[in-house]
């Protein structure tokens, strides 16, 4: 039996509404929900970067200690090891003086103060990828651990996370807003086996 041409059209706009309006891949991320990855070059990514350092710290601070954990902040949420950033970043970082070297602490449910080998105690940086938010803004997540060096003994443990918004202004980029993100612990398997 043939089908009428109206009803075919009207089956084919259906099913093609249903598809447009069905969960996309990213529907899952906990980081930069329904965003996607921002394409830019490193040298812009590095910008983004150094801006969101300079809303949540004093960058010219000539005690402040920020070490780089190269890996990204996964999207699903939690800690483990997802990817890494790209070396022309870490390169770029370290050559505009806003990271003074790299740590990548163990990732665990302890709450002891990381320890890195650096110049003094400081806080160890890691990133999310730079996620477009539409014209000429950007999200990106910031997690930020403090850190001892082995010879600075033992301090408090501090943690967190914040959400930055950036706009892009001439030729610089601006945090707009920012939010605390509750505490985003390892997933349950990896704090199992690495409890200290």
């Amino acid at each position: 039996m043939a089908i009428p041409l109206r009803s075919f059209r009207c089956a084919v706009l259906c099913t093609a509404i249903l598809v447009a309006c069905a969960p996309g891949d990213e529907d899952h991320f906990v980081r930069g929900h329904g965003l996607r990855a921002a394409l830019m070059p490193p040298n812009s990514r590095v910008s983004v970067y150094e801006s969101v350092l300079a809303a949540a710290f004093e960058l010219n601070d000539p005690a402040l200690t920020l070490l780089l954990d190269r890996r990204l902040l996964p999207r699903a949420g939690g800690l483990a090891e997802d990817r890494r950033l790209p070396a022309p970043i870490e390169t770029g970082l370290r050559q505009r003086g806003v990271i003074h070297g790299v740590c990548e602490p163990p990732i665990s449910v302890s709450r002891k103060t990381a320890r890195c080998a650096a110049r003094g105690p400081g806080y160890v940086v890691r990133f999310s990828e730079v996620l477009a938010r539409g014209g000429d803004s950007v999200e990106v997540y910031l997690a930020v651990q403090k850190f001892d060096t082995p010879t600075s003994g033992s301090s408090e443990s501090l943690r967190f996370e914040k959400a930055y918004q950036l706009v892009h202004r001439g030729n610089a980029w601006e945090a707009a807003r920012e939010a605390r993100v509750r505490e985003t612990g390892p997933p349950p398997a990896a704090g199992a086996s690495s409890k200290t």
